[in-house]
């Protein structure tokens, strides 16, 4: 019979301390791992980060990824008070709570263009003081002053129509232009007197202001005297009153309108533009109380498919005093003549009984006679 080999006591022992030798050197690695990756900052750089100036951006944007660690203050505002290069400092920490400061350049810079806030149409008298550029204002981010200029060719002490165009340039370089259509029109003094027999007044709309004036001839033969003022509603912001000088022609006590509405003493500007009532849903047969009341209420303010909306009396008087022949001058102006007042309308309240006649129509049907 063969002999058990026997292990002596003292190679058990080493064998012992052996395998504890390897356990320690293993959980040391293991922790050694853990800690390693616990500590572990790892994230990446946006390329050259660039802002515009007085925008809105964090720290966080400067990093593309932050793979491990957490970012301190990651809503903390970037400096784009300015434009230039500049750095920003942050601060990362692990999970173990370790931390690293890094200092990342970044870079202000304006390529944003100023806005232009002004009229697309400009007018002026021929007798008043012009100043073009002080109707414009410009909004730039860089908050800094904005340089304005003129560009195209205009004669302020001519009468005519001249497009031109206003640019704003900023301190970046950054340029925005507004194509204007500058007007120059006549003085009340200076417009058609040749036709004083047949014509003895001469009428400005203000499509701005939705103002009728209606001039009358002095002693001189000259159109200076403000005879009549009317509130009115020229174009809607997407159906406009057309621009310029025109000539009264043919006059309607009817008029079909567009919407499929209809007009009480309408007289022709020019095409299918009129003076006329705010419009009724029915033609008047025999009175006219199927107002568009709403409409009424817009007297004052742009609302018109182009035409030039009057109250019911303020219509009948063109319809019955106007002269065909008679010149119309439609402009847009911020302000309205020496001594011109902007007249207000009576507001209808859509609860009242009366609301579908106007209350200025001369009828004596009419309930708010």
């Amino acid at each position: 019979m063969g002999k058990k080999a026997k292990i002596s006591k003292n190679k058990k022992r080493k064998i012992i301390i052996f395998a504890i030798s390897i356990s320690f050197v293993v959980c040391c690695v293991v922790v050694g791992l853990i800690l390693g990756f616990l500590a572990k900052i790892d994230y990446i750089l946006i390329d050259n980060p660039k802002y515009e100036v007085n925008t809105e951006n964090t720290t966080a944007t400067l990093f593309e990824e932050i793979k491990t660690g957490t970012l301190i203050d990651e809503n903390a505002m970037i400096d784009t008070s300015s434009i230039g290069d500049k750095n920003q400092t942050v601060t990362i920490t692990s999970k173990l709570g370790t931390q690293r400061i890094i200092d990342i350049p970044y870079s202000v810079v304006d390529t944003t263009p100023p806005t232009i806030n002004g009229d697309d149409i400009l007018t002026f008298r021929i007798d008043e003081e012009k100043d073009i550029l002080s109707h414009y204002q410009a909004d730039d981010n860089s908050l800094q002053d904005v340089e304005f200029f003129i560009e195209g060719e205009y004669n302020l002490e001519k009468i005519g129509d001249y497009d031109i165009r206003i640019v704003a340039r900023d301190e970046s370089g950054n340029e925005s232009i507004k194509e204007i259509r500058l007007s120059i029109i006549p003085s009340p003094q200076s417009a058609g007197v040749s036709s004083v027999a047949k014509n003895p007044y001469y009428i400005e709309v203000n499509r701005k202001q939705n103002v009728v004036i209606v001039y009358s001839l002095d002693k001189n033969g000259n159109y200076t005297n403000i005879a009549k003022t009317f509130v009115s509603s020229t174009g809607a912001p997407n159906s406009v009153t057309p621009l310029g000088t025109f000539t009264v022609s043919d006059r309607y006590d009817t008029l079909f309108l567009v919407g499929n509405v209809w007009g009480h003493y309408a007289v022709r500007i020019n095409g299918p533009y009129y003076f006329h009532s705010v419009p009724y849903f029915s033609k008047g047969s025999p009175s006219w109380d199927n107002l568009e009341y709403l409409e009424y209420n817009k007297l004052g303010n742009g609302a018109s498919a182009g035409c030039v909306r009057l109250a019911a009396i303020d219509a009948k008087w063109i319809y019955d005093n106007i002269l065909p022949g008679t010149t119309v001058k439609i402009y847009d102006s911020d302000e309205l003549p020496q001594g011109v007042v902007k007249p207000t309308a009576i507001k209808i309240d859509e609860n009242d009984s009366r609301r579908g006649w106007d209350p200025t129509d001369p009828d004596p049907s009419n309930p708010w006679r």
